[in-house]
């Protein structure tokens, strides 16, 4: 009888997570909900806490649970999830401490120049302290962002 082995290939998983995405990082004092409200009233966008994707990770022997929101554009197939970079005192990314929310918006329909227009819309809304586009590259913990 052969065993057979499968192995998950995290490379693999981490390239085809991430493709045609785009990452943007936000400073803000508020809550997830709050600032949340501020960006779906002035951005017309419908973020929604989604339960089911949020995010668990365990050290030593406690859990960090980080709240993930989402919103898809119901006129192309993009999805826009906000996901929240801190738990108490841990972050969902540690390389990116100064980091409180990220927007990661998957699909094909946004180019740089729509992204760019969004970052600047994104400034303007209460709350909002820093807004940043992310080189997805330079992410250490990546993994972590995947649901």
């Amino acid at each position: 009888m052969t065993i057979l082995k499968l192995k998950l290939d995290q490379d693999q998983l981490v390239e085809d997570f991430f493709e045609s995405t785009h990452l943007i990082g936000i400073a803000s004092t508020a809550p997830d909900y709050q600032l949340c409200w501020h960006i779906n009233r002035y951005l017309h966008t419908n973020f929604r806490v989604n339960n089911s994707l949020e995010i668990t990770l365990s050290k030593k022997t406690r859990s960090f649970h980080f709240t993930v929101l989402e919103f898809h554009e119901p006129t192309n197939s993009v999805a826009h999830y906000f996901y929240n970079n801190h738990c108490q005192a841990e972050f969902l990314l540690p390389e990116l401490k100064n980091i409180h929310f990220l927007w990661m918006i998957k699909g094909d329909y946004y180019q740089p120049d729509d992204v760019k227009k969004l970052l600047e819309e994104l400034r303007h809304v209460p709350l909002v302290q820093l807004v940043s586009l992310l080189d997805i590259k330079e992410i250490r913990n990546k993994m972590n962002l995947i649901f």
